[in-house]
């Protein structure tokens, strides 16, 4: 039943972004739906291990439930990794000072987000690796073992090449773009301990 709700997944997405002329965002099911095998490395099941897809809800519970009023402010008390507190002018949940970290395609438009979009599934695929409509068509003309016009099948790889989906071949490239978000800021952040917890690069193919 899971294979079927992604397969279905991935067709609405699919659907979706043949209709766009730019590269959008589709969310982490439809990654899973090529992504979920022993293939494939089970990185989607490596991500749902993770704390990454509760990142929104981790700063829903961070924020007061009310607003506290400071000299002519109303301000959100957020309590932050390391146990300081800072006032916001949002809660945590709806700010632009944690939201990018946080969460996905956050300040996107929203012609570029995906029907099978979830933006409460916090840190998804497209934050580190860019938005994966172009990748995803790509990928499902490939596969599909259809017959599809050449001018169609033409459209779709020149998006994904322009798309430019980001890999991160080395740890070091992989460090910086962790450490990005993991700063410091809202507690420390040991790469050498935290990468295996969410490592997850395909295995290579067999000759």
């Amino acid at each position: 039943m899971k294979k079927v709700l992604l397969g279905w997944v991935a067709i609405t997405a699919f659907l979706f972004l043949t209709a766009q002329a730019q590269n959008g965002y589709v969310g982490a099911k439809v990654c899973a739906s090529c992504h979920d095998t022993d293939e494939r490395g089970k990185i989607f099941d490596q991500w749902q291990k993770s704390g990454h897809p509760n990142a929104v809800r981790t700063l829903e519970r961070a924020s007061e439930s009310t607003p506290r009023k400071f000299q002519d402010f109303e301000l959100w008390v957020v309590k932050m990794g390391r146990g300081e507190r800072y006032g916001l002018p949002k809660p945590a949940a709806q700010s632009e000072y944690c939201l990018p970290c946080h969460s996905t395609a956050f300040g996107v438009p929203a012609q570029l987000i995906a029907p099978s979009f979830d933006p409460k599934a916090g840190v998804q695929c497209e934050l580190c690796h860019g938005p994966g409509s172009a990748h995803v068509e790509a990928e499902t003309i490939k596969g599909s073992g259809k017959s599809i016009p050449a001018a169609e099948v033409a459209r779709a790889f020149q998006v994904a090449k322009a798309a430019e989906f980001k890999y991160f071949e080395d740890e070091r490239t992989i460090k910086a773009r962790c450490t990005s978000c993991h700063d410091g800021m809202c507690g420390d952040f040991d790469f050498s301990k935290m990468w295996p917890m969410i490592k997850h690069a395909a295995p290579k193919k067999k000759n």
